[in-house]
């Protein structure tokens, strides 16, 4: 009777791969910290919406009482002045229901409203006018005459998102038509001292337009 022949388990010895592990030692840290980060953000996120959400409840306040550095995103104000309607922006390319249109904005000389000890002019967003079939036709606004006091919402934009360029640096003719609006696009383009926040103006406010 034949014997089959004996035949030995080969003993597994693990051998480290030095690549992975060079790979998994730079990229560890990096994968906590970005996990943190994550963490953070949402914390960040959270704090600024508990933010807008204390302002939409406060009461209104005058521009007066405003201090530098706070968030006052969506905080309902009011602000008495002389509305600039010789030098209007256009805001272009503005769609309400499913139609085509412009944003009108104008800035608001404001006695007492002064940063760091200069005036400044706060922007006024006027609401919505629909546009002409002709590009060239640009749309007949009433201009609101004298010291008026306007009620609104503060509002500045969170940076990120599309913007329009529209190759504009300076402005040859007023009314200027534009693709995007900041304060400190507004001081290039009027010359002035802007505040930090525009006014969004509330539908039953004098010199509204469509605000819906």
């Amino acid at each position: 009777m034949s014997r089959e022949p004996h035949v030995s388990p080969e003993k597994f010895e693990w051998q480290p791969n030095v690549s992975l592990l060079v790979l998994a030692t730079l990229f560890f840290p990096l994968l906590i910290s970005l996990g943190f980060w994550q963490l953070e953000r949402a914390d960040e996120k959270q704090r600024i919406l508990d933010e807008f959400n204390a302002n939409q409840q406060a009461a209104p306040i005058g521009l007066a009482e405003l201090k530098r550095d706070e968030n006052y995103q969506y905080r309902a104000a009011w602000v008495t002045g002389t509305l600039d309607g010789n030098r209007r922006i256009l805001l272009d390319n503005r769609v309400k229901n499913g139609r085509p249109g412009y944003e009108i904005l104008e800035a608001l000389a404001v006695d007492g409203l002064k940063v760091n000890g200069r005036s400044q002019a706060i922007l006024v967003n006027r609401g919505w006018v629909p546009a002409s079939l002709n590009r060239n036709e640009l749309p007949v606004v009433e201009s609101v005459e004298g010291e008026v006091q306007l009620r609104g919402v503060l509002y500045r934009s969170l940076g990120g998102g599309y913007r329009l360029d529209d190759g504009i640096k300076t402005v040859s003719q007023w009314p200027s038509r534009v693709g995007w609006v900041s304060a400190e696009r507004a001081e290039e383009l009027y010359g002035n001292d802007f505040f930090d926040y525009q006014l969004r103006l509330d539908s039953d406010s004098i010199g509204a337009l469509n605000t819906g």
